[in-house]
This record gives structure tokens, C-alpha cells and sequence, in this order.
């Protein structure tokens, strides 16, 4: 379970944002909501004056071993770029996302692995943010992929098991991937090293989050599709003139840092007791960063409804009301403990949002089992606006919708979208035959739903991976082999 990070934060303990070695914020100086961090008048943050570090003199203290060019903090203007790099003045920093992408995607790599977490448990925490991040680190460099596995947030990664083991098994059973394949070539192709947190940046921005700064390392990978576990057929049909040679791709965390003028941002978050890398709260943080906000001091509690109907039907009255803060308290709370620890800042930004005026009268689920969980479909809804009531029934690939009042309901299938979208698909007869089968797919979506301390709350994660696994279900081998040849 989140810690409900009642303890004091940011705003009410200033040291936590000062320069080390400064005492408190004063004026003019630390922790700015709308521009974040602004070193005092002529210093960097970090050490002691007449420590190497931050500061003045930057990045000019190397690890042992180490030479080459030195990359610091210029007071005046943020982060010198590598010799021969494009100067930093002006520039905008775009390339951020791409390389926080890059550094999330290392972690979703890992979720083929799914074994490992039934085999170490939570034996990957640490004592600290930063022992959790440089275990991480020490962990892929050493391709010890096991082990890298265990460091990440459990609920995480038990998430991205599920994701994994579902996408292996559907792409195999469509002849994409080779019966033998594992996410262990994927990882194969990518080479870690060298990678360095600054243990002195670090920004303990809750109770139960703190933010790691990468400054350097490397991260390489192998382009060659002749690495990855495709099906001969599979590739007979993607490369036609022959597989095409890819090298390899570096991207250098130091060159990357000048760049954008600023560390890469990690978070690692507390679970009983242990600090665990977490992909969700790096996300979070970098939008409530781009958005000039800070991390509340406060979550939103968690609050479930007696049945997995009722808390369904309470969502979606949620989501038609704007209540951002109600769907927030039917989301797991293990699951999706970040939604609840930035909570307060999505009520904040959700403000000013205009209700449909949409009223659910009734709902009628259908229950399923979703790889293990409970999932629920539609049978049938009522709703009311302005006096007006419709409903809507599911029958098999069809919905109707009409009032209830007597008039004749209007049936829909998915066969007529097919027909619908002849003048958008040109007849095409393989996305004519395709369309009838995603479109059963997705009416075929179940939401899953998650019952936790007595209480039913609904689950994203294992939604959107039941929602990947019905469409990509609702394939076969020789579909994916037309879609193949018609993209070529």
C-alpha cells in the first residue's frame, strides 16, 4: 500500500530544497513551483564550497579511470554543451522525452521476465533512493537481468509481467515471434554502462518519493533485426529484399544532460519499508515538472464501493461528472498508487471541468475471468439527460440503442462499420475482413477490477493489458501475414 505522505514535504521542510551544505531557503533562492530548482547568486547546488561536484567547478571530479572532457554547471547558463555540440543558449529542450522514453523503456524490457519476480520476490530493495538506483544500474551493466528485474516497484513490475507473458504469447501464437523467444534477446541487444546518479542532487519530494539524478553512462543498442526472435516467415514477409543491417545506436547520458541543461530525472518510491526504481512516478514527476508543479504534500485516499458493479457504475458516473477526484479513489490503490500520491495536483489541474449532465439509471454487467482478475463487460446501460432516457444493449457483435419509452431501438454490428468505411479502405479486402473482428474486440473489452481490503476498486493497468490481449486475440496467423504484405 502508498504511503499517504502526511509527513511533512517540500513546501513545509525548506532544507530538503536547499544547496547542500546551505541550511534553508531563503529568498531568492531554492525550490521555485512554477521554475523549479534556481541555484543562489553565483553558485551551483551540491557540496560544500571547496568540494568537487556541483557548484561552481560542475561535473569536474571523474571516477577513478576516468579522462576525456569535463561537463559541469555554468551558473549563468546551465549545462556547457560537449565539445563540438550545438551551444545551449536558445535551445529547446525536446529531446528530453525521447531519452526519459529510452530509459522507461530499459524497465518494460525487462517485463518478459516475468519469472523473476516469482523467483526473488521483493528481494531487489534497498536501504536508499540512490543504493536502489545504483543496484539498477550495476544490475543491467552486469546483464543480470533477474536481479534488475527485482529492483523495480513490485506493483510494477508484477504489471509489466502480465504485459509481457501477453504480448509473448499472442505474438507467438501469430507466427511473429519464434516458440524459443524471451524478452532475454531483446535485453541481449542493449548494452549498459558506466551509468552515474548524483547522489548530491537528489530530491526527496515526498515521504515516500525521492527523485535520483542521472549525469552520465551510456546506453547502446544493437539495430540488426537478425538479433530479435522474428519467424523466418514473419521476416520473409517484412523484409522481402532481404533483412537490412542495422549498427549500433549510443546514446551518451553525459551529451545528453548538456543538452537539455539539467540531470535525468528518476524517481524511486518506499514500499514497506524498501526504495524500488519506478517507471509510473518518473512519469508523474516530469508532468507535474512540465506542468510547474510540485508533488503534494498529501495523497487522496482510497475509497471503493461494495461490489465491482457498483464501483464501475461509480466510475463512470465519475468520469461523466468531471470528478476527477472520485475516479482517483475507485483506482487500486496498490496498482495504481501514483494516481493516488499525485492526486491532488490532478483535482487541482481537472478544476473548472463541465459535467455531461449524463445520469447512469442502471447498468447490467457481464463478469469474466481476465487472466485471473474479474473482469466486467457490458449488457446493458440506461442513461438520462434533460429528462431523455436511452439504452444501450449489447448482443453478441451488435449494440442497440433507443429509448425506453417504446420507440424501436437501432441496432449496430460490426459488420456495418465495414461496410460504413468502404470509401476510407478502398474495398481493401483484408481490412474489410479485419474490421468486423476489432470491432467485436473491442466491444468484447472487459474493465478489470481489483477487490482489496473488502473494497472494489478499478484496476487500469490490467484493463489495458486485457484490452491488448482481446485485440491482438481476435487475430489469427494469416491476418497478421496480410496486414504484413498490404504495408509493404
Amino acid at each position: 500500500m502508498a504511503d499517504d505522505g502526511t509527513g511533512p514535504g517540500p513546501q513545509q521542510d525548506p532544507r530538503r530544497w536547499a544547496p547542500q551544505g546551505q541550511g534553508p531557503v531563503r529568498a531568492g533562492q531554492g525550490h521555485d513551483p512554477q521554475q523549479g530548482y534556481r541555484p543562489p547568486a553565483g553558485q551551483g547546488y551540491g557540496p560544500p564550497p571547496g568540494q568537487q561536484g556541483y557548484g561552481q567547478q560542475g561535473y569536474a571530479q571523474q571516477a577513478p579511470g576516468q579522462s576525456g572532457p569535463q561537463y559541469g554547471w555554468d551558473p549563468s547558463g546551465g549545462y556547457p554543451p560537449p565539445p563540438g555540440g550545438p551551444t545551449q543558449t536558445g535551445q529547446p529542450r525536446r529531446r528530453r522525452w525521447p531519452l526519459i522514453t529510452a530509459i522507461v523503456a530499459v524497465l518494460v524490457l525487462l517485463a518478459g521476465g516475468g519469472t523473476a519476480w516469482y523467483l526473488l520476490g521483493n528481494a531487489g530493495g534497498a536501504g536508499s533512493p540512490n543504493d536502489a538506483v545504483t543496484s539498477l544500474a550495476a544490475d543491467l551493466e552486469a546483464k543480470n537481468y533477474l536481479k534488475a528485474y527485482s529492483r523495480i516497484n513490485p506493483t510494477e513490475a508484477e504489471l509489466l509481467a502480465d504485459m509481457g507473458d501477453m504480448l509473448t504469447t499472442e505474438l507467438q501464437r501469430l507466427d511473429v515471434l519464434r516458440p524459443d523467444a524471451s524478452a532475454q534477446a531483446g535485453l541481449d541487444s542493449a548494452t549498459v554502462t558506466g551509468l552515474r546518479f548524483d547522489e548530491t542532487g537528489q530530491e526527496n519530494v515526498r515521504d515516500n518519493v525521492a527523485i535520483t539524478k542521472l549525469v552520465a553512462g551510456t546506453i547502446t543498442t544493437n539495430q540488426d533485426p537478425n538479433t530479435l526472435p522474428f519467424t523466418d516467415s514473419f521476416k520473409a514477409r517484412a523484409f522481402p529484399n532481404g533483412i537490412p543491417t542495422g549498427g549500433p545506436t549510443t546514446i551518451d547520458i553525459a551529451q545528453e544532460v548538456a543538452q537539455q541543461g539539467e540531470p535525468i530525472r528518476v524517481a524511486t518510491v518506499k514500499v514497506d519499508g524498501e526504495w524500488y526504481v519506478s517507471g509510473f512516478y518518473t512519469l508523474a514527476d516530469y508532468a507535474l515538472k512540465d506542468a510547474g508543479t510540485p508533488w503534494p504534500t498529501t495523497s487522496i485516499g482510497a475509497a471503493g464501493a461494495g461490489t465491482a458493479q457498483d464501483a464501475l457504475r461509480e466510475a463512470l458516473q465519475a468520469g461523466f461528472d468531471s470528478n476527477v477526484q472520485r475516479l482517483v479513489e475507485l483506482s487500486s490503490p496498490t496498482e495504481m498508487a501514483v494516481l493516488h500520491d499525485a492526486g491532488p495536483a490532478l483535482v487541482d489541474a481537472a478544476r473548472g471541468g463541465t459535467p455531461s449532465g449524463l445520469r447512469i439509471v442502471d447498468l447490467q454487467t457481464t463478469q469474466e475471468d481476465v487472466r485471473g482478475s474479474t473482469g466486467l463487460g457490458l449488457r446493458s446501460a440506461v442513461v438520462e439527460q434533460d429528462g431523455q432516457r436511452i439504452t444501450i444493449t449489447r448482443d453478441g457483435d451488435c449494440v442497440s440503442v433507443g429509448g425506453v419509452e417504446g420507440s424501436p431501438a437501432t441496432p449496430f454490428c460490426a459488420n456495418d462499420l465495414a461496410g460504413n468505411l468502404d470509401s476510407q479502405i478502398g474495398n481493401d479486402p483484408t481490412l474489410t475482413r479485419l474490421v468486423p473482428k476489432l470491432v467485436t474486440a473491442a466491444l468484447d473489452v472487459k474493465v478489470v477490477m481489483a477487490q482489496e481490503d473488502g473494497a472494489w476498486f478499478v484496476s487500469p493497468g490490467r484493463t489495458l493489458v486485457g484490452v491488448y490481449g482481446d485485440l491482438l486475440g481476435a487475430l489469427a496467423p494469416e491476418d497478421v501475414a496480410a496486414l504484413v504484405e498490404a504495408g509493404r
